[in-house]
């Protein structure tokens, strides 16, 4: 037999992974520095000047996000990680932008002057973001490190 509406514990059940996602995604981005906070919020004024929707932060991608910012700083030098490590929640799609320069918005407007960043920042695919921040010196130059982890939770 088969019911064309879920049952009320089901709908219980919907209902507080959906509060418990909402309340996780507030929680993550109270607790952003001001400096991660700066690079969400670059990255969302472009996906809203471009008439996507906003990107919250999803832990897993944040705390990857974060590790691989201080590690690229630590280093001096910029590549990729491998994308997987450290996500641990179900996933369908990754991508990932690193950048460096005098600020967080010149990162981001490097990002959205290169064709393959700029459709990691623009892609309707990605529901959820990780970003991280981390001041470091390339050839003794002070400069910023930026990392942006883009998911697909499924």
């Amino acid at each position: 037999m088969s019911s064309a509406s879920p049952s009320p514990v089901r709908r219980t059940r919907r209902f507080t992974v959906a509060a418990l996602v909402m309340a996780t995604a507030m929680i993550l981005s109270a607790c952003l520095t001001p400096e991660q906070d700066s690079v969400l919020s670059e990255l969302n004024a472009d996906r809203r000047a471009n008439n996507r929707t906003t990107l919250a932060v999803q832990a897993d991608a944040q705390v990857k996000a974060q590790a691989w910012a201080e590690k690229l700083a630590r280093e001096g030098k910029l590549y990729h990680s491998n994308l997987s490590d450290g996500i641990g929640v179900r996933w369908c799609s990754l991508g990932e932008n690193v950048g460096y320069g005098g600020s967080v918005a010149s990162v981001q407007d490097a990002y959205m002057r290169s064709s393959g960043h700029k459709a990691n920042v623009l892609s309707t695919a990605w529901n959820g973001v990780g970003v991280g921040y981390a001041k470091g010196k390339v050839n003794g130059h002070n400069v910023v490190f930026t990392v942006q982890v883009f998911i697909k939770t499924c």
